[in-house]
């Protein structure tokens, strides 16, 4: 039998997201979270823990700052959630910083010094497109 829409893991995972990010922006008035993004949470497969990533605007050197808030923060915020979510067991929160920005930044940094050591210095990213010629009568 096939499932129609997103599966149960995905809708809890979409609606925690939803809270945790309310709740870090709107509700928490720590001035140590500063510029925080929830970027993505993931479930464990048996629904018990969520872990949500998040990312910081401006410095790396705040980010002890923020997993300490944060950490201090976690049962509220599991409180904040917890109407919301129609389970047995309430998912457990963690959070953990997304480093996924950084390592695409420096894939692309990489990319660049690779394309600048081609013969055309990375001047034509692409191969060149032939254009189609016209029949002329």
């Amino acid at each position: 039998m096939q499932s129609k829409g997103p599966s149960r893991k995905a809708r809890l995972a979409s609606l925690l997201h939803r809270e945790i990010a309310t709740c870090l922006q709107r509700e928490l008035k720590d001035p140590r979270l500063g510029f925080l993004t929830v970027t993505r949470v993931e479930l464990s497969d048996d629904l018990h823990t969520v872990t949500a990533y998040y990312t910081l605007l401006g410095k790396d050197t705040k980010r002890n700052l923020v997993a300490a808030a944060l950490d201090s923060a976690r049962g509220y915020v599991q409180r904040y959630y917890a109407p919301s979510v129609k389970t047995r067991l309430l998912p457990l929160l963690t959070f953990a910083y997304d480093d996924l920005e950084v390592r695409r930044h420096g894939m692309d940094e990489r990319i660049r010094a690779a394309r600048a050591t081609d013969s055309d210095a990375g001047a034509r990213p692409e191969p060149p497109v032939k254009e189609p010629t016209a029949d002329r009568p």
